[in-house]
């Protein structure tokens, strides 16, 4: 991610360039269209833009996304550090804007139970036996339904900020192409170097 700030300071010095030219491996002939120069404007170019894109995602993903890579890992990082307002907050959401997925189908039955065991049963409108709760033997007991809620949660919140992400896609692929480019022309003119040339 800071290539774009540090990256051009450093492939265009003078000392660096010179030393990453390839020159002495396949000499000053260009075997496809690209000058040594060139290559290494399209190395930094394909860089920079990765760089760029890497940015943007870190600050435009969303946040289901900071606590894992897919839905599994997603719930077994939420298991170990949400709080009971973290599932009552999701349930809530669940609830008022529909299931994408099948894992939303929980019944509601389920999930007072859970409330039942991690805050203690009610004794009354809006009053709870908080000793009759323990939220970690809550967790243990109802782990399906927490994952159930988790996955629901997991797949509604991945599909926000689909702009983003694809404009992240496709500055990726700019800068991979970038990075290509010289590449086959670098094992092109070695490869022919190898074949071609007098021993």
């Amino acid at each position: 991610m800071i290539f774009p700030f540090v990256g051009y300071l450093v492939l265009f010095n003078d000392y660096v360039s010179e030393k990453i030219y390839f020159n002495n491996l396949i000499g000053e002939n260009n075997a496809l269209f690209l000058s040594s120069g060139q290559r290494l404007r399209y190395v930094y170019f394909g860089l920079a833009f990765l760089g760029i894109s890497a940015i943007i995602y870190q600050f435009r993903r969303p946040f289901v996304l900071r606590h894992g890579l897919d839905q599994f890992k997603y719930a077994n990082k939420m298991l170990n550090v949400c709080t009971v307002s973290t599932i009552i907050d999701f349930h809530g959401t669940i609830r008022h804007a529909g299931h994408f997925t099948l894992d939303g189908k929980y019944y509601d039955s389920l999930y007072e139970s859970f409330l039942d065991d991690a805050l203690g049963k009610e004794i009354g409108e809006f009053e709870r036996d908080h000793q009759s709760g323990n939220w970690h033997s809550a967790k243990l007991k109802h782990e399906d339904l927490l994952r159930s809620i988790f996955y629901e949660t997991y797949f509604r919140e991945n599909r926000k900020r689909r702009a983003s992400l694809i404009f992240c896609i496709i500055l990726s692929l700019v800068g991979y192409a970038f990075l290509f480019i010289p590449s086959i022309d670098v094992f092109v003119q070695v490869t022919m170097s190898a074949l071609f040339s007098k021993p």
